[in-house]
């Protein structure tokens, strides 16, 4: 039987904290939530959030008339997910500004072991930005309401 041509690659994973998805535990419920995001994207993407029925209305604006920290967050997905950036920015400024954030968590949570895991999560859920995340959504949902955003 031949030699691997890279037979060291499972410990520079290890080491650098890349995992190969089949070897990680819970790995089942990671692949059920990311079909489960998959499937909602795709229906997202089908159907307009305005036309059909089927997505809920904010029940915070029925009932207030003013808009949530998260209204606007399935027309946002709908945008996004046919291309139409600038629209999608238009309907929720603050999930554009997530998006980065949002992506490093799944990062954080689903792809990075070891050192690069404990890295990325002291930055992703450390103290400074957990705060400022906290800090922001009433902030948003002030400026938005006063501002009409």
């Amino acid at each position: 039987m031949a030699a691997s041509p890279c037979p060291n690659i499972p410990l520079l994973a290890a080491r650098y904290g890349i995992f190969f998805p089949l070897t990680r535990p819970n790995v089942k419920l990671k692949l059920a939530a990311a079909v489960c995001v998959i499937v909602i994207i795709a229906i997202l993407c089908r159907l307009d959030p305005v036309e059909y029925p089927l997505f809920p209305r904010c029940l915070f604006r029925q009932l207030t008339g003013l808009s949530c920290p998260g209204c606007g967050m399935q027309r946002f997905v709908h945008a996004l997910a046919n291309g139409h950036f600038a629209e999608a920015a238009a309907y929720n400024y603050f999930l554009l500004l997530l998006l980065p954030y949002v992506g490093l968590f799944i990062l954080e949570r689903c792809f990075l072991t070891g050192r690069a895991r404990d890295r990325l999560r002291s930055l992703v859920e450390g103290r400074l930005v957990t705060t400022a995340l906290a800090a922001s959504i009433p902030i948003w949902f002030v400026v938005r309401n006063v501002l009409g955003v």
